[in-house]
């Protein structure tokens, strides 16, 4: 190991030690050098690139619950920019230290805006995104025994900028419901009408997984996007459960069965209804207990220039 030694036995010219004293001046901050602003180092073809920031950054972060109060959640951000050709790259900290700076607001779409804005005037006019995903807290009653629970959901907040400067808002958001089969259930009454055989229709863990487009100055919630989904599907799993609570669910899959083809219906039913929701893209999967794959069904709201039926796009959008 080379110690840069100017003689034989002499210290090291370079000191190998950490001094936690140092006091950072503003003259000395404007001596350090600044690799992402030196154009003459860019590696590679000098092409712009569409989206550069960061991933997986988590904190803290403030949201809203049903009674306006404050709910704090572990949140975690995607945040990116655009990149000129003639740069090397962006002051990446810059988008977590955004974050900081607005930590104590109750975040929604509308603050994702916010942030976005304040990068545009930082950066210039790039275009850039920003995505928030939390897991949030619901109460369920139990259908019959009157007991509580909290349901989760997966679910997130994002926004986009154009360079022109047009912003626009989006919620992700995940349900998970039970679906029993009718043509199974079919079969099972028939068998036991025709023959006295003790059969069961089968049924499935199912999930029902949304992306919505804003309508501008529209403010729709968690708890909206539940309700919408809860009434199209009736048949949410559930938290806690009695004997007489498992009966009562056992009692809804059979008033409300239905093939993913129906579940993707009736989610569009309801979202299409509110006005607030300017376009939506769903995709539903039963996680078939009959094959050993799952059925899958994908519906949009039509919007010319908008969301497309895309399974694949949808199928690992919520963390």
């Amino acid at each position: 190991m080379y110690l840069h030694r100017t003689e034989a036995g002499q210290e090291p010219l370079i000191s190998r030690r950490y001094d936690s004293d140092f006091q950072v001046t503003p003259q000395y901050q404007a001596t350090l050098p600044d690799m992402t602003e030196a154009h003459d180092a860019i590696e590679g073809a000098k092409v712009a690139i569409q989206q550069v920031g960061v991933s997986g950054f988590r904190l803290p972060l403030t949201f809203a619950n049903p009674d306006g109060s404050p709910l704090t959640l572990e949140a975690s951000v995607t945040g990116s920019v655009s990149l000129e050709a003639n740069l090397k790259g962006i002051n990446m900290s810059r988008i977590v230290r955004t974050f900081y700076d607005h930590k104590s607001d109750v975040f929604t779409p509308d603050t994702l805006a916010d942030i976005l804005r304040s990068y545009q005037n930082k950066v210039g006019g790039m275009s850039a995104r920003v995505r928030v995903a939390f897991s949030y807290p619901l109460i369920q009653k139990s259908l019959r025994s009157g007991m509580e629970g909290y349901q989760f959901y997966k679910a997130a907040f994002s926004a986009s900028l154009a360079a022109s400067g047009k912003i626009r808002r989006f919620v992700e958001f995940d349900f998970v419901y039970s679906s029993a089969c009718p043509c199974s259930a079919e079969l099972a009454e028939h068998a036991r009408d025709t023959r006295g055989a003790y059969a069961i229709p089968h049924s499935q863990r199912s999930r029902a997984r949304a992306r919505i487009e804003l309508a501008e100055g529209a403010t729709l919630t968690i708890e909206d996007l539940q309700k919408h989904f809860a009434n199209a599907l009736k048949t949410e799993t559930q938290v806690m459960v009695k004997r007489e609570d498992e009966q009562a669910f056992a009692e809804l899959n059979g008033a409300y069965v239905k093939f993913v083809e129906d579940a993707a219906r009736l989610v569009f039913e309801q979202l299409n209804s509110d006005a607030r929701i300017h376009d939506f893209e769903v995709a539903c999967s039963h996680q078939e207990s009959l094959h050993s794959h799952d059925a899958v069904s994908v519906i949009c709201k039509g919007v010319p220039g908008g969301y497309e039926a895309d399974f694949m796009a949808l199928e690992s959008l919520i963390y």
